[in-house]
């Protein structure tokens, strides 16, 4: 036989094989009509390793609070006004997601102000960001954006004055911050604000298009007041940027200031909840008092005092950018209690697998699963030490100012290194569920659009990435120079040490199981892309900067990138030391061991590039990976229930928690089925196409 017919028959065999209805498939497939998703899952339960309630203490911190947040799921359950009342979420127009979203916040205030328990209140702001991201972030525009910015610019007398409207919503405020032409370029920010002697107001202005402010939340509908980063312009000086608080609407009517014109956005990737708008100012008139006065100000006979830093106009971007971990691990975790429980439930091969047992299944959910307890972790970490520094602003402005440096690089840093990777994660998630995951009414399509405008909103990723880099770059020339440094990049200290060791003393896979192992490594790493990079700029002179820069960009981000998951390592398990009595203690650690891993993994590039490890290390690397994802799968479950997320708020069929998944989606798509009768357009446009006569059928019909 000729070798092009072997080869055919071998293909048609291949053919015949795969389309013969295996054993298996007779034995399993249909299940006598039992679905097989309850009986995985409570084996999977069965099987765990740890108790889900023990973690789930750790993830709300304390058994109080998961009492407090099981009570306020069962509230807004049974609250008309904080639940769907009809429908499915993902059918509602922009303008019943604008309305639903108000009344939610408008029904969330009135409770808070009638609960007596603060771990409860808490508990219910908690409950509807992962019930609802529009009013998540309705609620972060006000509580973080607006409120944090008169707190950290604003005087004790300023506070004094709005603060009670702001904590009651008699004043509704919005950040107008980015510009239609502008938006990481803070510098080049159009809007201006210029002081006018004769009356002690400022005129807010617009000047041009591109000066219109962008994309500001809350004002396309409903904000009150807005506070603007404007450029301060003195007797035709300016002055740089400074905050203005702008009356935008008319409480009681609800209707545009004179000189203010605000609109609408428009329809979103996500978010719909959300009235994203554009405002323009037109000699808008403000009083004095209106400027953010704590560090720049204007004194009654007009005499202007600039900032002592002008880093302190950018502190309120800090905590908006660490709260990245906090909105991630709402996403996260629903995605991927959605993804691991449909894993589970799902069977496919040649023996009816859970898929979530094949390899490259669970290398791709693992992974996350483990970066959910680590942001959760690391989170606290971040706020504890903000919350120090933020105190500082009101009492000990030196204090301040030394810690703003570093504050700002890790968080520029975390914003775009982590943001950039739980984007892959939530990609990740919608490949392992296969086409139910393009189905909006499976939730994770629409989360995945929630969290789209991260990479960009509050700093574009690869803005901050570079802001991280200058800093490094910055303070290892101040350690090269003899200074001592403090906080993440306290290492430069021990540069020239560091470096002395060219090449990695691995020798054995478990040495990659060490915490201080990992961080060595990553530490070398970071101080020789530093070190390069440095003496590449360097040599270019000032001249030649800029163009060096831009010819090292990729290498640049690369450097923040491996500094934020070294930071990022060391605040986990800084986190997790405090949790060494708990039960769970061994489970947190393997996560931080399998994203160390990782992290290892994730530059092992750049470590062979400059011959830190070899062939075999890299093998090493990528095999013990593999190894801890599959150790952790066993858990899988039971970890994704820790963050107890009921079904009415995770919203998607394929994810119920009891398994039986089927019913549940064809019912969810059944309801959304208005009608089975054809639509109106069918005997518009498709019945012409469809009873068009055939070639000849006139013939047919001839009577001559």
């Amino acid at each position: 036989m000729e070798p092009s017919s072997t080869s055919a028959v071998a293909r048609l065999a291949a053919v015949q094989n795969h389309l013969t209805v295996q054993p298996c498939f007779q034995r399993y497939a249909i299940h006598k009509d039992k679905p097989t998703g309850p009986e995985d899952l409570a084996r999977e339960r069965a099987n765990a390793s740890f108790k889900v309630e023990d973690m789930t203490e750790v993830i709300l911190r304390g058994k109080e609070n998961v009492e407090a947040l099981s009570l306020a799921y069962q509230l807004i359950q049974r609250d008309p006004d904080l639940r769907m009342r009809e429908g499915h979420h993902y059918d509602l127009t922009r303008a019943e997601d604008r309305e639903q979203t108000m009344r939610q916040i408008t029904r969330t205030i009135e409770l808070k102000k009638q609960i007596k328990d603060p771990r409860l209140r808490q508990a219910l702001f908690m409950a509807m960001a992962f019930y609802s991201e529009s009013f998540s972030m309705r609620m972060y525009v006000h509580d973080m954006l607006f409120k944090q910015a008169l707190m950290l610019f604003g005087t004790a007398e300023q506070q004094d004055k709005w603060m009670d409207d702001i904590e009651s919503w008699r004043v509704i405020g919005c950040f107008a911050m980015t510009e239609l032409g502008h938006s990481s370029n803070l510098r080049g920010l159009e809007t201006t604000s210029t002081y006018d002697r004769a009356t002690n107001e400022f005129v807010i202005h617009s000047p041009t298009l591109t000066a219109t402010k962008w994309w500001i939340g809350m004002s396309g509908e409903t904000a009150t007041h807005t506070v603007a980063i404007c450029q301060t312009v003195v007797d035709g000086e300016n002055h740089g940027i400074n905050w203005f608080i702008v009356p935008l609407r008319d409480p009681k009517t609800g209707r545009l200031l004179p000189g203010v014109t605000c609109g609408d956005i428009g329809h979103k990737s996500s978010r719909q909840g959300l009235d994203n708008g554009w405002i323009q100012f037109t000699s808008v008139r403000i009083p004095r008092e209106n400027m953010l006065m704590k560090w720049a100000s204007m004194s009654p006979e007009g005499e202007f005092t600039p900032s002592p830093n002008p880093v302190l106009s950018y502190a309120t971007l800090i905590p908006e950018r660490f709260t990245i971990l906090g909105g991630s691990q709402v996403v996260l975790a629903q995605t991927l209690t959605i993804a691991v429980r449909y894993g589970a439930v799902r069977r496919q091969g040649n023996h009816d697998e859970q898929i979530l047992d094949y390899q490259t299944h669970y290398t791709s959910l693992m992974p996350g699963v483990a970066l959910i307890y680590m942001l959760n972790i690391v989170d606290r970490e971040l706020f504890d030490k903000w919350d120090e520094v933020a105190e500082y602003a009101q009492t000990d402005a030196g204090a301040f100012m030394r810690e703003i440096p570093d504050q700002h690089g890790v968080s520029a840093g975390f914003k775009g290194a982590l943001a950039w990777y739980v984007t892959e994660v939530l990609e990740s998630c919608r490949r392992a569920c296969g086409g139910h995951a393009y189905s909006a009414y499976n939730s994770i399509a629409g989360l995945i659009g929630d969290f789209g405008v991260v990479t960009t909103g509050g700093g574009d990723n690869v803005v901050l990435m570079q802001q991280s880099a200058r800093y490094l770059i910055t303070t290892l020339k101040w350690a090269q120079e003899g200074q001592e440094l403090v906080g993440s990049v306290s290492y430069f200290n021990d540069y020239k040490k560091i470096l002395s060791t060219p090449k990695t003393t691995f020798q054995d896979p478990r040495d990659l199981l060490s915490h201080e192992f990992v961080i060595d490594a990553l530490t070398w790493a970071c101080a020789k892309k530093a070190t390069d990079l440095a003496a590449i700029l360097a040599e270019a002179g000032k001249a030649n900067f800029d163009q060096a820069w831009n010819a090292n960009q990729t290498e640049l981000v690369r450097l923040a990138d491996v500094h934020a998951w070294r930071y990022f390592l060391i605040l986990y398990q800084r986190g997790i030391d405090r949790e060494k009595s708990k039960p769970v203690y061994p489970q947190l650690r393997q996560m931080g061991q399998l994203m160390s891993t990782f992290a290892i993994r994730k530059h092992l590039d750049l470590f062979l590039e400059e011959g830190y490890f070899d062939g075999s290390h890299a093998k090493h690397v990528r095999q013990l990976f593999l190894d801890q994802c599959k150790a952790l799968r066993k858990d899988a479950v039971a970890l994704v229930d820790a963050w107890v997320i009921p079904d009415f708020v995770l919203k998607a069929p394929i994810g119920k928690y009891d398994g039986n998944i089927y019913p549940a989606y064809f019912a969810t798509v059944n309801a959304a089925q208005k009608s089975f009768d054809p639509p109106a357009y069918w005997h518009k446009y498709a019945s012409p196409l469809v009873n068009a006569p055939r070639p000849g059928d006139e013939k047919k019909g001839c009577k001559c």
